[in-house]
Order: structure tokens, then C-alpha cells, then sequence
């Protein structure tokens, strides 16, 4: 009888530690409005003030000569093509934004990002033509 009662003290006191600990600290945070699991969609200037910030990851998934051409600054280059296979270059738990030409790319990877379990994900709206369009930041690679 005091194994069982010692057995299930321990089962009580382990769960309450286990209720109480708070979720880890994202580095950059997503919108409130954001939905766990989920693709979702994010203006061009709403995803230019969360990519500014150190910790961002935001890629572009157009081919390398688009990418060449002028992308959003900040962004790295992954590849629609590519990205399966190198989805460890990004991390989990960390918000993602996506971007590509005018959407559909970039909606596509997200849904790809999303099945391989990345807890946030967001699909910059119209892609680069929306981005350029408002004037926000770009670069063109050095040669």
C-alpha cells in the first residue's frame, strides 16, 4: 500500500511539473493571428518587418537566375526543387516566411514546409511582384 501511494505521488508531482513548464521562447515570434501547423498568408509589408529581424528565416524559392536578379533582403535562396532536400537548413520551431515570383511557389514549398512538421509557416502574398510593387527592401547579389 505505501509503494502504490509512493507510486502515485510521484505520477501526481511529475504531471503538475509537467503541466506547468512554459513553452520555449521563440526568437522571432509570429503574428498573434497566426495559426500553428498551418500555411498562412502574410502581406508583403507585414513579412518585411518580422524578416528584418536577426533570427528570421526567410527564403526565396525561385530558381537561382530569378534569385540573381533581385530578391527581398534578407532572403536566402532554396530552390522549390531543392528544398526537400534541404530542409535541414531551417529550423522547426522558428517562423518561416516563404516568398517566390507572384505566390504559387511560394505556397507550394510552405505546404511542404508544413508536412515536414514546421510549426510556423508564412506565404508572403503576391510573391516578389507584390514586394517590388510597395517599394520594400531588395538586393542583387555581388559578382
Amino acid at each position: 500500500m505505501i509503494r502504490v501511494n509512493t507510486l502515485l505521488a510521484a505520477i501526481i508531482l511529475a504531471l503538475s511539473f509537467g503541466c506547468t513548464r512554459e513553452a520555449p521562447k521563440l526568437d522571432t515570434p509570429p503574428p498573434e493571428n497566426a495559426v500553428r501547423s498551418e500555411v498562412n498568408d502574410i502581406s508583403p509589408e507585414d513579412a518585411v518587418t518580422r524578416t528584418e529581424k536577426a533570427y528570421a528565416q526567410f527564403v526565396d524559392v525561385r530558381t537561382p537566375a530569378e534569385y540573381a536578379a533581385g530578391h527581398a533582403a534578407r532572403a536566402i535562396n532554396i530552390p522549390l526543387d531543392e528544398l526537400p532536400g534541404k530542409l535541414d537548413r531551417l529550423e522547426r520551431n522558428e517562423p518561416v516566411y516563404v516568398i517566390c515570383r507572384t505566390g504559387r511557389r511560394s505556397r507550394e514549398a510552405s505546404d511542404i514546409l508544413v508536412r515536414n512538421g514546421y510549426a510556423w509557416v508564412f506565404n508572403v502574398s503576391g510573391g516578389m511582384e507584390a514586394w517590388t510593387a510597395a517599394g520594400l527592401p531588395t538586393e542583387i547579389p555581388r559578382k
